[in-house]
This record gives structure tokens, C-alpha cells and sequence, in this order.
């Protein structure tokens, strides 16, 4: 009996596993790029930069000002998983700060740049940096 509960969990974990896989990668717009061209992503698509590097968008916060007595400005959040190889870095970028962040980890080395942020989703570039 035990081993027909461990084989049922053991067959819903990759059938979990495999919707996830789908959501995460398949279920969303591909786009191919190069270096240092702008490129609009919208929530949990992906850019795949010459063959090198994927910049995956995950999510938009708008932590703008909602409601009364807000007088400070607020910004929209880009949450972005960048990845290169087998490596990856979590990366967030604002309208205010920062607009740019440079990713230096383990050999994953660009400056992925916040052009824009509207109904189209966000606007970024990625340029490799001088080693």
C-alpha cells in the first residue's frame, strides 16, 4: 500500500512539475533580440539575447500613490529573472531607481537597462559588459 501512495505523489510531483515547466516557458511570447536594441516584454515572456542570455519578465508592481493623502511619488517595479547557461540572477528595476542594474555573478555580465514602462509591458536593453 505504501508503495502505491509513494508511486501516486511521486506521479502528481511531475505532472506538477511539467505544468509548471509549461507555464513558465511555453505558455508565453518568445522574442529573439541582439545586444543594445530595445525590446518590449509583458508579464512572463522572454527575450532570448543572440543565443546567450534570457531576460524573462516576471512581474510589474505599480507602487504608485492609490487612494487619499499620498503626496510622494511612486514608481513601477520590473522583476525580471535573467539567465545564462546554467546560472541565473533576480533582478528589479523602477521608474524612479534604479533604472539600470549590472549583474556581475557568476559569470552572468550585462547591464540590463529600464527604457519604458506603460500598458505594452516594459521596455528594456541589454548590453554585455567590458571585461
Amino acid at each position: 500500500m505504501k508503495k502505491k501512495i509513494g508511486i501516486i505523489i511521486g506521479l502528481v510531483i511531475l505532472v506538477l512539475l511539467g505544468i509548471f515547466i509549461y507555464k513558465f516557458f511555453i505558455d508565453c511570447e518568445k522574442i529573439n533580440t541582439y545586444f543594445d536594441i530595445n525590446f518590449t516584454l509583458q508579464e512572463m515572456d522572454y527575450a532570448v539575447i543572440e543565443d546567450q542570455v534570457i531576460v524573462k519578465l516576471l512581474d510589474i508592481e505599480d507602487n504608485h500613490c492609490q487612494g487619499e493623502g499620498c503626496n510622494g511619488e511612486g514608481q513601477y517595479v520590473v522583476k525580471l529573472l535573467v539567465l545564462n547557461d546554467a546560472k541565473f540572477a533576480y533582478v528589479e528595476l523602477g521608474t524612479l531607481t534604479p533604472l539600470s542594474v549590472t549583474i556581475d555573478k557568476l559569470k552572468l555580465e550585462y547591464t540590463i537597462n529600464l527604457i519604458r514602462v506603460d500598458e505594452n509591458g516594459a521596455t528594456l536593453t541589454v548590453v554585455p559588459n567590458e571585461n
